[in-house]
């Protein structure tokens, strides 16, 4: 039954009428990620081996084989919203974000992403800033001189295109030369498309990804835009938050839970639970760019280590760009000095396990004058 691209069996057993999506996605997941064989083999597995290989009963088993008759109107579907340049990257895709994989549950992570524009940034570093929608004048000021400094150092950002200081920020890192954002919305493309051109336009510098886990026809949904938030937060390599508000300090707080960096622009009141809880003052933007070339470098090594593959959805601890404590039980490993590798063996090592992130290959490219 392999006479369809791998996209199709996806989408037709993801919008098969029958299977409830948490029903479905698991069997994706173990079959696709997994056992790493394309789903269209699956197909072919007859109702007995499916019941046997996922403890089916019949009725699912026969459910599951009935998806097949929809193949050929997701093909029709698919042509269609790729002449709209909506390209769909599923879960086993080289595009799709591993960071995804590392820090998001199996249950959360997005079987298909449905993006629009520079597909490559996906794979960029970024950060996220969040909090009061109208910022006052000096607080614009900073996040000026904030958005500079991420752009300088090929920074992105990950944007929700949100009212108020969400969209503000997008358009000011539009507004640069070079600087680049990911945009994550709680809606179908195409529904997007139909209440704003402007989002078209930005995506037309090559400089914007559009991305939605949502199907290109989904309306708005208030419940879907919290789903957004939950993958913006998972991606970011960093909040930033320069005036607080009562949603921002929430997400903060999560993303402090799981070993996120946050920033916050003031020791004020509305910020301290953040600083006792481990958030950290943003006096000086350079403090931001160590972070996230660290973090960059940390999923570099984890990447290299296969660390996907053996651990599945372990979180990804963010770590300072100061020195690492070493457990009791590592000195047992060290049985002689070994001199550190220099910047060219790090990037012969890394480039072993795959493409280097740019922004990673030029810190090792700099010298020490240069630092």
């Amino acid at each position: 039954m392999s006479n369809y691209p791998e996209i199709a069996y996806w989408l037709a057993l993801i919008n098969a009428a029958n299977l409830k999506l948490n029903f479905v996605k698991p069997i994706i997941q173990q079959w696709c990620l997994t056992q790493k064989r394309p789903l269209a083999e699956l197909f072919d597995l007859s109702s007995l081996e499916l019941t046997t290989t996922f403890d089916l009963s019949d009725a699912q088993a026969d459910q599951f084989k009935a998806a097949a008759s929809n193949l050929e109107a997701q093909v029709t579907l698919l042509n269609q919203w790729r002449a709209d340049q909506i390209e769909p990257i599923i879960l086993t895709d080289p595009r799709y974000p591993k960071r995804l994989l590392h820090t998001l549950s199996p249950a959360h992570q997005p079987l298909i992403f449905w993006a629009q524009g520079a597909t490559h940034l996906l794979k960029q570093p970024g950060v996220t800033m969040l909090g009061q929608k109208d910022p006052d004048p000096v607080t614009l000021t900073f996040i000026d001189e904030v958005i500079s400094a991420l752009e300088t150092a090929e920074i992105g950002l990950i944007s929700g295109y949100g009212r108020g200081l969400d969209r503000v920020t997008f358009e000011m890192m539009l507004a640069t030369q070079d600087g680049y954002a990911v945009t994550i919305l709680p809606i179908g493309l195409k529904t997007m498309a139909k209440t704003t051109s402007k989002l078209e336009a930005a995506v037309q510098t090559g400089r914007v990804l559009l991305v939605s886990p949502f199907s290109p026809e989904t309306p708005y949904q208030e419940r879907l835009a919290d789903a957004r938030n939950l993958l913006i937060d998972h991606l970011t390599l960093a909040l930033l938050i320069p005036e607080s508000d009562e949603t921002s300090q929430n997400r903060a707080m999560t993303a402090l839970d799981r070993g996120l960096p946050v920033f916050v622009k003031a020791d004020t009141a509305d910020n301290r639970d953040l600083l006792n809880h481990g958030a950290l003052l943003l006096t000086d933007p350079g403090e931001v760019i160590d972070w996230v070339q660290q973090a960059v470098l940390d999923m570099a090594l984890q990447d290299d280590d296969e660390a996907v593959e053996d651990l599945g959805a372990a979180p990804l601890t963010a770590t300072a760009p100061a020195d690492h404590p070493v457990a009791d039980d590592d000195y047992a490993l060290r049985g002689e000095d070994i001199p550190p590798l220099d910047n060219d063996e790090a990037l012969a090592i890394l480039s072993m396990g795959g493409e280097i992130p740019e922004i990673l290959r030029k810190r090792l490219q700099q010298s020490p004058d240069d630092d």
